[in-house]
């Protein structure tokens, strides 16, 4: 999240906002914000409703030890209609989307603009 906000004046300049899912609990969520100085919107998980729901449970990863399923890590783009124009997974639970990576996205697939 750290390397998301420092890309924040160039978010901010194309009216992209950030939103994430995580499975960690709201007070985990809380810790970790302050930790991190994230002003993103984090949202929690836990039960992996909302991932079922999008059908992004990793079937072949579970966290180190086993200790509670993960998800897909996965970037959406969403325009301000709400349709999605742009998706990155990763099947390593460790990996994120390269911010360089959605930027580019961005500019292509929302022409810089939500």
């Amino acid at each position: 999240m750290r390397r998301w906000e420092e890309l924040r004046p160039e978010l901010d300049a194309r009216g992209v906002q950030i939103v994430t899912l995580s499975t960690d609990t709201p007070e985990e969520i809380r810790k970790g914000r302050g930790k991190h100085g994230v002003r993103a919107s984090m949202l929690s998980d836990v039960d992996l409703a909302v991932t079922d729901r999008f059908n992004l449970r990793n079937q072949t990863n579970v966290a180190p030890g086993g200790i509670r399923p993960m998800p897909i890590p996965t970037t959406f783009l969403v325009d301000a209609g709400g349709i999605l124009r742009w998706i990155d997974q990763s099947t390593d639970y460790q990996v994120r989307s390269d911010p360089a990576r959605v930027l580019e996205a961005i500019e292509v697939s929302l022409g810089g603009r939500c």
